[in-house]
């Protein structure tokens, strides 16, 4: 009897589970549908035809799947997004409201290229992280200064990291237009990085893994990769029971130590007799695996370690967090650190992996950062969530160009999309008046700032 009521008790709880999911997603689905039914009524107000509406929405679909290398390209598009949005989403839980990103996206991709030019004759398998490590770097100094600003004076970060911004615009062109330009090109750009600094495309992994030096970094990549994993699995509470650290640590090291091998012997033959990448002009690179990798970790971060636990109380309630001893000004700092670090290799990874010349033009505009803030909101800032949300984005950022083309209409109306799907995710109230719906009970309300000066 007492199975039974186990597995009816498991049941229970995963059915719960199912319904709170869905109770989560809705909402943001809901906002994204009636985004795009706004965006078809502007079109068809405006143009005066239906035909108009399908083919513009026709198009996007289009440009963002259809066409060749469009889904490679959405991924491409989609990189930048994710790690941006994990930035933001980050200072969103310990409710910090980074508007920045742009400046530190910027921050970061000069950093990196600094770092790529600067250092000459290094490896792979050290150059290609410290370009990405100078691309945090960067982009969490430009963050830390607001955080400092804001623990020190009580500057609230909206105004700190905005100005940042600007600052950043205007250093990136000097540096870019003096100091690291390239003075043999007719356009305005720096030097081309080392190429083992470069980002490798997915095109390339198996020439670049007949390097044994770069099939080793790859082998100790996922060696640690699989090790995380194997201490997340065993740290669970039945395995805890059941077996000593010592073994359990044995253990995890041992599956570590088996991935890193496997990597090292069998991959660079294997991608060498089959690989899912067949065009050279496919621009798809490894951020992608870096930024799906990002989204675990920031996942982790935040519910699974003492400092995620700071950042969520000191967001939620920051007296709670004085009273229960909470450092709120080093979280603050941290947060910001963390935020502006993702955005910085956000940067690197744009530069380094998708520019044509790996190099930083001048006129170097993303808009990413801004569109983060809409995906870190539509995620409600989950960071699986914001893989989702990132995806919606980096399609229809892909798509535009297709359906200016196809359509006639203009590809600013992306951004139009974009607005009203925000607008819909901020105001959830409006969106269960208009369908007519009931408040959900126990709804999770998300803080992004906690006032001016506090």
């Amino acid at each position: 009897m007492s199975s039974i009521a186990g597995i009816r008790a498991r049941r229970n709880e995963l059915r719960v589970s199912l319904l709170r999911l869905l109770d989560t997603l809705s909402m943001p689905v809901l906002a994204i549908v009636l985004g795009f039914v706004g965006g078809a009524l502007i079109i068809w107000m405006t143009s005066g035809s239906l035909e108009t509406v399908f083919a513009a929405y026709a198009g996007m679909l289009g440009g963002a799947f259809l066409k060749t290398r469009g889904l490679s390209e959405t991924f491409v598009a989609m990189t930048p997004y994710v790690f941006l949005g994990l930035g933001l989403a980050v200072g969103f839980k310990a409710g910090l409201f980074n508007i920045g990103a742009e400046g530190q996206f910027y921050i970061g991709a000069i950093s990196a290229v600094w770092a790529g030019i600067v250092f000459t004759g290094l490896p792979t398998f050290i150059h290609l992280p410290l370009v990405i490590l100078a691309g945090a770097v960067g982009g969490a100094i430009w963050a830390g200064i607001p955080a400092l600003l804001k623990v020190r004076t009580g500057a609230h970060e909206v105004i700190t990291t905005m100005m940042m911004n600007y600052i950043a615009f205007r250093l990136t062109e000097y540096l870019v237009s003096y100091p690291l330009r390239d003075a043999k090109s007719s356009a305005v750009q720096t030097l081309r990085v080392s190429p083992n600094a470069e980002l490798w495309s997915l095109y390339q992994v198996p020439q670049r893994l007949q390097d044994p030096l770069n099939a080793l970094f790859v082998a100790l990549v996922l060696a640690f990769i699989g090790w995380t994993i194997a201490e997340w699995i065993f740290l669970r509470p039945k395995w805890v029971a059941r077996w000593t650290r010592a073994r359990r640590h044995a253990l995890t090291v041992g599956i570590g130590l088996i991935v890193g091998l496997v990597t090292f012997f069998v991959l660079p033959p294997l991608t060498r007799a089959w690989w899912l990448v067949t065009d050279p002009y496919d621009r798809m690179h490894i951020g992608i695996v870096m930024a799906l990798i990002a989204a675990v970790a920031v996942w982790r971060l935040m519910w699974k370690t003492t400092v995620g636990f700071e950042m969520r109380v000191v967001g939620a309630n920051p007296d709670a967090a004085k009273y229960a001893g909470i450092n709120s000004a080093r979280t603050v700092i941290i947060t910001m650190l963390i935020s502006g670090g993702l955005a910085g290799i956000a940067g690197t990874i744009e530069v380094l992996g998708v520019s044509i010349c790996r190099c930083l033009p001048l006129f170097f505009s993303s808009g990413y950062g801004f569109d983060s803030i809409a995906i870190a909101l539509i995620a409600k800032n989950n960071p699986i969530g914001i893989v989702g949300a990132a995806f919606l984005f980096g399609a229809m950022r892909n798509g535009a160009d297709l359906m200016e083309l196809q359509s006639g209409v203009s590809k600013y109306v992306i951004s139009l999309i974009q607005a009203l799907v925000l607008l819909f995710v901020a105001a959830p109230a409006m969106v269960r008046w208009m369908l007519r719906m009931k408040a959900a009970r126990d709804v999770e309300t998300e803080q992004l700032t906690r006032g001016w000066g506090a």
